[in-house]
């Protein structure tokens, strides 16, 4: 069944070869929360409160304010661990746990301070485990288990070296440099691979594969180790990661992976090893250096960087496309329809199959400005600056060409009428043996319609961004217009939108969203919806609503959308954060 695909992507410039879906990300600078750059762990707790090993200490963020411990001995802190109430962390030559106090402030305590003599010179603590009751601070050099029961600790040496210590399949591994990879075994290491591979190659992750493991490498992708034996895994990013250095990797709850390079940005693979997406700074995030992954009980994926920490929503309804070839331009509508997306742009008319990594396609004929998409009875029609366009497949005709056509609007009782509006005023297009065509324009109104909505006994309201809000009445058989009448209020008003929702006729401007009341005609402020319009938030009163029946609200920083409420009549409100600031936006009107 065709339905309309979010519009929403009007408001982004495409721009990279492959047309590619990418969830928003939010961005947090070392300025925005008042830390060091570099983060290089992070952990969760319970109350969803989220933590970061940051170069100046401990930073914690609540989804509101951002709070910052300094580290204990004033050195870069490089893990953290949220093992029940305890935050654990480790950095040079110190490690130990934070605790909640009554004021909601929290309190170090250390527990390397007990072993002070077992702490090699210069030693750091990267990384910071749980295994049952113990917990496995790990450095370049040892790893240290620790028993919260009897609060002893297990010091388990390395003769070259260790690059990483991992968790998986109800056991503890570790590997040395130039030796392979141990598994920690009544508190002693056992060789469990020494295949030239596992030498030769950094183990940047390390997950459970059944009754094996699945290991990811820095430089040549993953490995499947089973029964000591070693076979490649390949999957479609093996080519860009053998040129990438991957620095670190995350489990997702899906499945999936999420790899996190050195100077490559962050990739996330489906479970089957396939490319959902590769995401570096020239499309969105801060920085190309991922130090660290971590998936947060929300399902989003946060990624310490080099220069600031991003925030990925991978279960995000919106996305948003890049293309870099400049081919497509700038995007103005979208549908999908017959399970192929077309999008409308400044140069014409595109589409790709949906849900495909093709690249999109242009149509023929449709070279210029597209304004709008609309299916209707079954039918997609393209508003042009050279007229309107009926769209099959990948073909288009023409069936009006003495106006641009900005918008569509059913006819009220009318199946076979269509409403246009035009650059000089409204026409009529007519199905006639199950073909459309243009049927006459209306008079009474001659300047430009480019948001308008009917109502059921024919009375037209139109926006005209420059000139007023109007109201026009049309007879029954759509040819004459009269009574027109200019509104004073509210006003007229840049990028001004109008739209029809759930029955009732809505305009939105900088000053606020109105309401139209049918009783009296008059628009009335709608306090609710305003408040999602505030002043300095506020670029378009552009309102979509699509086909499931929620109406849209764009502004600076966030999407918002409005739905019914199942229990009372009062709107529901949803906010989504978009990822780019406005001056990286090229908001299409």
């Amino acid at each position: 069944m065709p339905r309309y695909f979010f519009q929403l992507i009007a408001f982004f410039t495409f721009s990279v070869v492959f047309a590619q879906e990418l969830p928003p990300i939010l961005k947090y600078s070392p300025s925005t929360y008042e830390a060091g750059n570099q983060n290089w762990m992070i952990g969760q707790d319970k109350n969803h409160f989220v933590y970061f090993a940051n170069n100046e200490g401990l930073l914690e963020f609540n989804g509101a304010e951002w709070t910052l411990y300094p580290t204990p001995n004033e050195t870069i802190m490089r893990s953290v661990k949220v093992i029940g109430s305890r935050i654990y962390t480790g950095c040079y030559m110190e490690f130990g746990y934070w605790k909640k106090q009554p004021d909601g402030r929290l309190k170090y305590y250390s527990l390397s301070k007990s072993i002070k003599s077992k702490i090699l010179e210069d030693e750091q603590f990267w990384n910071i485990l749980q295994y049952d009751q113990w917990v496995i601070f790990q450095s370049l050099n040892q790893i240290y288990i620790y028993d919260t029961k009897t609060e002893t600790f297990k010091v388990i040496p390395s003769k070259s070296g260790i690059y990483k210590a991992f968790v998986a399949n109800n056991a503890i591994y570790f590997q040395t440099v130039a030796e392979g990879l141990f598994e920690i075994e009544n508190g002693t290491s056992r060789l469990v691979s020494n295949d030239p591979i596992l030498i030769q190659n950094k183990i940047v992750g390390l997950l459970p594969d059944g009754d094996g493991l699945l290991v990811q490498t820095q430089f040549n992708g993953f490995y499947k180790l089973q029964n000591e034996s070693l076979t490649k895994w390949a999957t479609e990013a093996d080519s860009a990661l053998s040129m990438s250095s991957v620095y670190s990797s995350q489990a997702l709850s899906d499945g999936g992976f999420a790899l996190g390079c050195v100077s490559d940005g962050v990739f996330i693979l489906s479970r089957e090893g396939k490319i959902r997406y590769h995401i570096t700074q020239d499309k969105g995030l801060s920085n190309n250096t991922a130090l660290t992954l971590f998936e947060d009980a929300d399902k989003n994926l946060w990624i310490g960087l080099d220069n600031g920490i991003n925030c990925v929503n991978l279960l995000s309804p919106v996305k948003t496309f890049s293309d870099d070839t400049g081919v497509l331009g700038t995007v103005y509508a979208s549908v999908l329809y017959n399970n192929k997306l077309y999008i409308g742009t400044n140069q014409g008319l595109f589409y790709k199959n949906y849900n495909s990594n093709d690249a999109f396609q242009f149509i023929s004929g449709t070279k210029g400005q597209v304004w709008s998409l609309h299916i209707y009875d079954g039918t997609l029609f393209c508003g042009h600056d050279i007229g309107t366009f009926i769209i099959r497949d990948n073909m288009a005709q023409r069936i009006f060409a003495a106006s641009g056509t900005w918008k569509f609007e059913s006819v009220p009782y009318r199946k076979d009428l269509l409403l246009q509006g035009n650059y000089y005023g409204m026409s009529v297009l007519q199905k006639i043996n199950n073909q459309w065509v243009f049927r006459n324009k209306i008079s009474g109104f001659d300047y430009s319609v480019k948001y308008f909505e009917i109502t059921n006994n024919y009375d037209v309201y139109i926006s005209h961004e420059y000139k007023a809000l109007y109201k026009l009445h049309i007879d029954k058989d759509l040819r004459n217009g009269s009574g027109l009448k200019t509104y004073t209020t509210p006003t007229k008003g840049k990028n001004a939108g109008l739209a029809k929702f759930n029955g009732t006729i809505y305009y939105a401007y900088k000053e606020g969203i109105f309401r139209l009341n049918p009783k009296t005609s008059a628009f009335e402020k709608d306090k609710f919806l305003t408040d999602a319009l505030k002043k300095d938030e506020y670029i378009s009163g552009k309102l979509i609503v699509d086909q499931s029946n929620k109406m849209w609200v764009f502004t600076k920083n966030y999407i918002n959308y409005f739905s019914l409420g199942k229990l009372s009549t009062q709107l529901k409100q949803n906010i989504i954060p978009i990822s780019r600031v406005i001056d990286q936006l090229d908001v299409g009107l």
